[in-house]
């Protein structure tokens, strides 16, 4: 079984390092708790009947992540749209407004969950001397998304990973100096794709084990994956399902602008911006996952148009923007400057400062 490199997506030629302490991280909550595997809870809390957002789009490299966004221009052109159709019923104006009355309910849902300070990572967990730094951390990520690719996990899961491990490194007890860092904190990274792997897919477990991780890793044990798995759910407190950027991503393009053959452009797209968002961390932890897929939705519209921009495309993107994500650009410029500069040296295309103005008059 090949072992995986951290920071290049190679096999190692060196052995596996000393075992996983199971307390790193989870402080006085892990110790003396008495927690049941992750399958079990899945289970008893009926989330293994659950969710997949859908597209599987794997993070690869950041330039890489940036051609497969724009190489969405590969897709099927758009079919012509359909003639109008006949004068909806009033069956069908009551059915439309249910929906829509559906989708308000879980907007307002994932909004006030995303907000909830108990759901996010501290923002300045970096600097406080936990050990990892900004290109530390990418390089994880980096690794992570190497895991998630050689098991299959989707992009749905990758972020939930991503989210997973952030939320852990800002625990109290996660700054504490430790012998082994960077062997330790593969081990708590793997063990966030395999726990959220399984949350997103309940057959994954059924093709995949905690031996299957530690040998890919180069571990010297399962124990050490589910250890590792036990405290992070600690320092989590159960809190599993949190809206990342994907969800958001999903969300937002279910009944957005364009429709058809344009909106599912705009959806792989975004999915592949909205990836490579999770290298930086001010995307993952200064900001709101709903600002960054809007900001990926943006950044969308700009590459997907010929350049130049003019005054009123602007308009209309920002209108169209405001409509499906109740974002103007001006609420998001901070994601969409740091997803751009993830871009090649000539991404193809520019920010004109008229997209954060008021276009309005």
């Amino acid at each position: 079984m090949e072992i995986l490199d951290p920071y290049a997506h190679e096999p190692l030629a060196c052995p596996p390092l000393p075992a996983f302490d199971p307390s790193f991280g989870a402080g006085d909550v892990y110790e003396g708790t008495d927690i049941t595997e992750l399958d079990d809870y899945l289970r008893a809390t009926g989330v293994w009947d659950a969710m997949d957002y859908g597209v599987g789009l794997h993070l690869p490299a950041t330039h890489e992540l940036y051609a497969a966004a724009v190489g969405a221009h590969a897709l099927p052109a758009a079919t012509p749209p359909p003639s109008p159709p006949p004068a909806s019923s009033s069956y069908d104006d009551g059915a439309a407004a249910t929906l829509d009355a559906y989708d308000s309910d879980i907007d307002a849902s994932l909004r006030a969950t995303e907000r909830d300070a108990r759901e996010r990572p501290s923002p300045d967990y970096l600097d406080n001397g936990g050990g990892i730094d900004p290109l530390g951390r990418a390089a994880l990520v980096a690794w992570m998304s190497g895991l998630a690719g050689h098991f299959g996990i989707d992009d749905a899961a990758l972020h939930r990973a991503v989210s997973y491990l952030d939320s852990f490194l800002s625990s109290a007890a996660a700054t504490t100096p430790v012998a082994d860092l960077d062997y330790r904190l593969r081990v708590v990274a793997a063990a966030a794709v395999y726990a959220a792997a399984k949350l997103e897919d309940s057959a994954f477990s059924r093709r995949v084990n905690a031996g299957d991780i530690a040998a890919s890793c180069g571990f010297a044990a399962s124990k050490e994956v589910l250890d590792a798995e036990r405290a992070l759910l600690a320092a989590l407190g159960y809190r599993l399902g949190g809206p990342t950027a994907h969800t958001f991503v999903e969300h937002f393009t279910r009944r957005g602008c364009g429709g058809g053959g344009e909106l599912e452009l705009v959806r792989r797209a975004a999915h592949a911006f909205a990836g490579a968002s999770l290298l930086d961390h001010r995307c993952c932890l200064g900001l709101l996952p709903s600002a960054v897929a809007a900001a990926a939705i943006l950044l969308v519209r700009m590459s997907l148009a010929p350049a130049p921009h003019g005054r009123e495309q602007l308009r209309r993107w920002g209108a169209e923007l405001e409509e499906m994500t109740g974002y103007r650009p001006a609420d998001v410029y901070e994601a969409v400057e740091s997803m751009y500069m993830l871009m090649p040296v000539d991404p193809g295309f520019g920010i004109s400062p008229l997209l954060f103005a008021d276009l309005s008059y």
